[in-house]
């Protein structure tokens, strides 16, 4: 009779304890809750709750790596080896209690990592702000350029980071790198301090925290909070005056149709075009 087998060196665990912190109902503040950015889904359903389903379909993939261990879903603080059975079913045995060892059945999607894609969020925030898609990956870690806007191409970057002064490492890095104006946006403004607006200014760089700028709409989408003309008016190019070279010009072309015997070419397109009036 064979006995159970672990299906990996037990050494790796998803995501950490189901219940190590409060669950917050915010895609956003999720993402800097999880380094790495992956986790099983038992882990991303108890910190995403209702939103778990439309945030695994708009942004979150599956990994090929199956877990090794399970974080005990009772709460016992413990992670426990994840086996299979000579039958082919898989399962974890939580030994909290000590006289009471729990059986926890499993399936391959229970223990198949979900991890964020980050072409499928860049293609989400694009069509959410209206950006045109400029997807790349830049040098900072977590940090892609996922668009651009208006018609001078203000790049638009997204980072992802778990604590401050990785967040300040990346923000000076960009600024250092970029050196021209551009929109920044992170899950949350947790990670923000005077540093950081510092860096940005010096280059009127402009940061926007996703949790207030892009919210998950009802539809499974994401929508901005303003429209996203008002979001970026400032990154948005303004109407240059006419100069008074194109105006002369302009004068000098009507004048030479207000000429000859009347109506006038110029008459003729001021009624017909401008009244208008039958021929």
């Amino acid at each position: 009779m064979h006995s159970p087998t672990t299906i990996h060196p037990p050494q790796f665990c998803y995501g950490g304890r189901v219940n190590s912190q409060p669950a917050v109902n915010s895609p956003w503040y999720c993402l800097e809750a999880l380094p790495g950015l992956i986790a099983l889904p038992r882990v991303w359903r108890a910190r995403l709750r209702e939103q778990f389903g439309p945030v695994r379909d708009l942004i979150l993939q599956d990994n090929p790596s199956l877990a090794q261990l399970l974080p005990c879903p009772r709460g016992c603080g413990l992670a426990h080896n994840i086996v299979c059975r000579p039958d082919g079913s898989l399962v974890a045995t939580c030994c909290g209690d000590p006289e009471r060892p729990q059986e926890i059945p499993l399936t391959i999607a229970d223990i198949t990592p979900l991890e964020v894609s980050w072409s499928k969020l860049s293609r989400a925030l694009c069509q959410a702000l209206g950006l045109h898609s400029r997807y790349r990956t830049l040098q900072p870690p977590n940090t892609v350029q996922f668009g651009a806007w208006s018609a001078d191409a203000v790049p638009t970057v997204l980072t992802i980071q778990v604590c401050p002064c990785a967040f300040r490492r990346v923000v000076s890095e960009l600024v250092a790198g970029l050196l021209r104006p551009f929109m920044l946006f992170a899950p949350t403004s947790n990670h923000l301090d005077a540093p950081c607006l510092e860096f940005l200014s010096s280059v009127r760089a402009t940061f926007f925290p996703l949790d207030s700028t892009v919210l998950l709409g009802g539809n499974g989408r994401f929508c901005p909070v303003k429209a996203p003309g008002e979001l970026f008016a400032q990154f948005t190019p303004q109407p240059r005056e006419v100069s008074g070279d194109v105006a002369s010009a302009a004068m000098a072309i009507a004048e030479t149709l207000d000429v000859g015997a009347p109506p006038t070419p110029l008459a003729v397109f001021r009624l017909y075009c401008g009244k208008p009036l039958s021929i």
